[in-house]
């Protein structure tokens, strides 16, 4: 959907910039709204500009962009820039045109199609900004649809719509930078189709409200060929983003013949950001509120649903080539996890386990360094050595929390990259990892009490955890501490395990 929402944005504002004066042009204006465009690898031409009382008219613009496998071009029309004597500029393009894109990958299905655009009493107009030019605009309702699709040369029946209510965006550039701003209260995707071949049918809706997203860097890293992304990034290049939603609610159903299938869900809002440099690349996301249903012929209840307090990822990963230690991260949290009683009863009819919601999270943070340029794919597919060192590792909000038991545990370890032979080629580790385990018995009675465990091979785990755990602070709880030594000996809770 972002695709869309960008593009959609991309061609109200086809943006860019020159330096201008102080008292923006509208010859400016226009320069700056070429080049902005060519920022995101489109070319912008007209057939003839004239300027006349303040207006600059550029007659039968055209737009086009050409991306591996894939190109875009289009009309818009007439388009005016009318200087409004403040130093600003209004923009005034036709409230509907069309562009047509196709895709034709070296392997697989040649697709063709239109996307068609209108906006509501657009607001566009150039003004400047410091060292460039930032375009702005809003518009109470902007839509986009895709019409005449065919796939190798065939028709597919397809309706796709979509409407952006109350949206507003600037775009700016300055530098060899370029920043944009987004906002729009709602967006509604309805979509519908059959298969040409077949009487396999389906369609679709999806909305969201409340969304806004920001992004500074070069325009090119937004579309560009994913290949030249390192060379890209060791010229300088680089980006960040941050896109937030608030409700949103989707649904999806179809049909073949007597097969069928319908998934509907809800989610109350999520945020999402990333950076990305030749140093390091960072990615998180955050999603609340998260309830899925699903039915049909293949599933053998009625419904099936699942629902996610929260999810949580969170990435740093660093990229550079080093002889100093740098930051690494990874983050998971799948919180308050639930699934319908229905599927409970398939393998728990008696309700014997507890269904409280499931939970599973864990941090691992420390620092490493590539000794390889990994942004050079003949050094990274032919390393010489270790491609890199691990130095540290630090394991914190691990918890496991299902069917009644529960696992947390934490640790922090250390790495001498010089000593490769102890562990068998893994840099010596010297740390201690602490765990503690509660309701594990009662976890295992009750499977023995479900016929999912016999009872002698669950008496036998619990007489083999005494080698590894010992008795905590309640009942039916467990804990213990897992060292490892730099000599090469594992211990739990001070004595040495035998690895052979």
């Amino acid at each position: 959907m972002k695709p869309f929402l960008r593009l959609s944005a991309a061609a109200a504002a086809l943006c860019a910039a020159s330096p201008a004066a102080w008292s923006l042009t509208a010859e400016e204006a226009w320069e700056a709204w070429v080049g902005m465009a060519a920022e995101y690898g489109e070319q912008v031409t007209a057939a003839n500009t004239s300027m006349s009382g303040g207006v600059l008219t550029a007659s039968d613009v055209a737009v086009s962009m050409e991306m591996e496998e894939m190109t875009i071009s289009g009309t818009l029309g007439d388009v005016t820039m009318t200087e409004n004597g403040d130093g600003t500029v209004a923009i005034a393009i036709p409230p509907e045109f069309q562009l047509m894109m196709s895709v034709a990958p070296e392997y697989g299905e040649k697709v063709e199609l239109n996307i068609n655009f209108a906006m509501d009493d657009l607001d566009m107009s150039a003004t400047d900004a410091d060292d460039g030019v930032a375009f702005t605009y809003a518009a109470p309702s902007m839509t986009f649809g895709i019409s005449d699709m065919k796939v190798d040369g065939e028709a597919v029946p397809l309706t796709f719509t979509g409407t952006i209510g109350n949206s507003a965006g600037t775009y700016t550039k300055a530098g060899e930078g370029i920043a944009s701003q987004f906002t729009a209260e709602t967006l509604q995707i309805d979509f519908e189709g059959r298969d040409p071949e077949g009487g396999g049918s389906g369609k679709g809706s999806i909305t969201m409200a409340d969304i806004a997203s920001s992004s500074t860097g070069q325009g090119q890293m937004f579309f560009m060929d994913p290949e030249q992304l390192p060379a890209m990034l060791k010229a300088g290049a680089s980006m960040q983003g941050s896109t937030t939603v608030g409700a949103t609610t989707f649904a999806v159903e179809g049909v073949d013949g007597s097969d069928n299938f319908a998934v509907s869900g809800k989610m109350d809002g999520g945020s999402g950001s990333v950076t990305l440099n030749a140093e390091q690349v960072l990615y998180a996301v955050n999603y609340t509120g998260f309830d899925v249903t699903m039915s049909g012929s293949d599933i053998p209840l009625p419904e099936v649903s699942l629902g996610m307090g929260e999810t949580s990822f969170n990435v740093i990963f660093p990229l550079a080539q080093s002889t100093e230690p740098k930051p690494y991260v990874l983050a998971v949290g799948l919180n308050d996890v639930t699934i319908a009683d229905g599927i409970w009863n398939m393998f728990d009819p008696g309700t014997v386990l507890p269904r409280d919601p499931a939970t599973l999270t864990f941090n691992l943070a420390g620092t490493g360094n590539w000794l390889i340029d990994i942004l050079d794919e003949e050094a990274l597919a032919n390393p010489q050595g270790m491609p890199g060192e691990l130095h540290s590792l630090n394991i914190s909000d691990v918890k496991l929390n299902v069917a009644g038991a529960e696992l947390t545990a934490d640790g922090t370890f250390t790495f001498d990259n010089s000593d490769l032979m102890t562990f068998g080629g893994m840099p010596a580790p010297d740390g201690t990892l602490r765990a503690r385990l509660s309701g594990a018995n009662g976890l295992l009675d009750n499977l023995v009490t479900m016929g999912f465990v016999p009872a002698d091979q669950a008496n036998g785990v619990k007489m083999m955890s005494g080698m590894f755990f010992r008795p905590g602070d309640g009942p039916d709880v467990l804990t213990t501490e897992i060292g490892v030594s730099p000599d090469g000996t594992v211990s739990a809770n001070g004595i040495p395990i035998p690895l052979q």
